[in-house]
Order: structure tokens, then C-alpha cells, then sequence
């Protein structure tokens, strides 16, 4: 006996989207959740048959709750339409960079019952645009997933990082590298891409794990890609120049945060590594999950 139905528009036809993630937890939660891929609708059918099939599957399942997750491209006034008939929730994992570049997100916020953002630097911005119900809610750890493995000896190093290639890393890189490190990368620029099972046996088959991302000075932000290398249990090196995470986590403890290449190098000195791997291991697990993020989203619309 499922509470009721939730639709997730988004992708949840890729495997490692985290919009899986979400299902997963909505239905730990006893909901049903009801798929909508716009993306892959609007490629092979067009978007007029995307508008229709969201609001046929609004019509005919009554859902409780519609997740609009980013769905940069889709027309504003869509979300306003579901909004009249059931409560909606627009879910931003994006930096402001990447928002900047498709503002109907913004519109769609506005258009929602609800939204959030996974930063908090990224959720005061939505705030200045004129959204008025702009949540600041983090990411979740799928551990299902992103769990200690037994190590495998071809991913084996000293530090790994796994991420699409931007300048920034590259100078992080080519640092640790010209002071003698047996660093290797993952991802679309650097070689083979990881997700999933693959992503944990790198994980835990490194020393350290380099975290940095694509965009770096959001007041308390991280992607996914963090809470995925600590629920492996790796100890982490995460590149935080705004100093803003330390609310989050305890640098020292549970994580080793960086701000430049002098004291990346000092990091690295730090001894048993493992012990705060499995600290931040046990951060994530025990407040940072996707159950915890369901939870909050589940709450807020007193649907708990």
C-alpha cells in the first residue's frame, strides 16, 4: 500500500543520474514514483508531446507532489500549469554559472509551490532573483551505491580524480604531479569516464581523493561528486576557497579542505589518512543521505 504518487520530471533514464537516486528514496518513503524523461521525450517525439504527457500523467494519477528537476528548455509557464492542480517543487543542483546560462530555471521557481538549491550561495541568489520559496537543501549520498568495495589493483594510486577536465583542475593536477605524486584521472577530458559501481573501486582503491568543483567560489556548495568519494569512505581533498564548508564538515577530521597548492602539499603529510575517510564516511551516512534529503523535501510539503 503506497502514501500516493510522486512524478520526478527529469532523468531517470541514465544510469547514474541522481534523479534515480531520488526515486529510490521516494519509494523508501512508500511513495510511488511515476518517471517523466523530458528529455528523451522531447528528442524522439518533440516537446508538444512532452507538455502533453506530463499533463496526462497529472490528470490521470493525481499526483501529491510534481518534481521539476532543473528541466532547463521547458516552458515556465508549464510548471505554473501543474502548479494550479497539485503542489510542485522545482530541485536546482546547478552553480549560478550554469543557471545564468538557461534563466527559465529561475521563471520555473518562481512558478512552483516550492525549490531549492544544493548551495547555499546558489539558493540567495535565486532569493535576489524574486523567488520567494527558495529552500537551501543539500545533495544526497545514494549508499546503496557509493559504498566501500574491495580495492582493485588497476585503479590503484596514490590520489585519483574523477570529473570533467577544466583549467582549474588542470593546475591542481599538473601540481601535484610536478612534486612527484602518482595521481590518475577520470572523465570527459582526462580518459575513461566512471560512474556507479566503477566510480566506488576507484574510490577505494586510492589514498586520497581530489575533489574540486567546476565552479569554486559559491558560498557553501559542493556537487554530488563529494558525498560520493566520502561514502566510499575515501579521505578527501576538497578545494574550498570561500572557506564556507567548514560549517558542513570538520577539516581535519572528517575531510582535509585546501584553498591553494601550498597547503594541498600540507594536507597530504596528514597521517592515517583512513581514519578520516571513515569519519566523513560516517558524516554522510549519518545526515547527508538522500533519505535525509527526501525527508526534508517530504516535510516542507507536508507530505511526511
Amino acid at each position: 500500500m503506497t502514501k500516493g504518487n510522486i512524478l520526478i520530471v527529469g532523468v531517470l533514464d541514465k544510469k547514474g543520474s541522481t534523479n534515480i537516486s531520488q526515486a529510490k528514496s521516494f519509494m523508501r518513503f512508500g511513495w510511488n514514483v511515476i518517471p517523466i524523461n523530458y528529455r528523451t521525450i522531447i528528442a524522439n517525439y518533440g516537446y508538444g508531446t512532452f507538455e502533453n504527457t506530463l499533463m496526462y500523467a497529472v490528470e490521470k494519477y493525481r499526483p501529491s507532489l510534481v518534481m521539476f528537476c532543473k528541466c532547463n528548455g521547458v516552458n515556465p509557464e508549464l510548471v505554473k500549469r501543474v502548479t494550479q492542480r497539485t503542489k510542485t517543487w522545482l530541485w536546482n543542483p546547478d552553480p549560478i554559472q550554469t543557471i545564468e546560462r538557461c534563466m527559465e530555471v529561475v521563471e520555473h521557481a518562481k512558478n512552483a509551490t516550492y525549490s531549492s538549491c544544493t548551495g547555499y550561495g546558489v539558493a540567495k541568489w535565486f532569493a535576489e532573483q524574486g523567488v520567494k520559496n527558495c529552500y537551501h537543501i543539500f545533495d544526497g549520498l545514494d549508499y546503496d551505491i557509493f559504498k566501500p568495495v574491495e580495492p582493485d589493483e588497476s585503479y590503484r594510486a596514490e590520489i585519483s580524480f574523477i570529473g570533467t577536465r577544466t583549467a582549474e583542475r588542470d593546475r591542481f593536477i599538473d601540481f601535484l604531479k610536478a612534486i612527484g605524486y602518482d595521481i590518475k584521472t577520470y572523465g570527459q577530458g582526462y580518459g575513461k569516464v566512471v560512474i556507479d559501481d566503477e566510480f566506488a573501486k576507484v574510490c577505494c582503491s586510492s589514498k586520497f581523493m581530489l575533489s574540486i568543483n567546476t565552479y569554486n567560489d559559491i558560498e557553501c556548495y559542493f556537487s554530488n561528486r563529494l558525498l560520493r568519494y566520502m561514502g566510499c569512505g575515501a579521505c578527501v581533498l576538497h578545494y574550498d576557497p570561500t572557506e564556507t564548508l567548514k560549517k558542513v564538515f570538520d577539516d581535519g577530521s572528517e575531510i582535509l579542505f585546501f584553498k591553494d597548492e601550498s597547503e594541498l602539499q600540507d594536507k597530504l603529510k596528514i597521517k592515517d589518512p583512513w581514519k578520516i575517510g571513515l569519519n566523513g564516511m560516517n558524516k554522510v551516512l549519518s545526515s547527508l543521505t538522500w533519505d535525509h534529503t527526501i525527508a526534508n523535501i517530504l516535510n516542507i510539503t507536508g507530505l511526511l
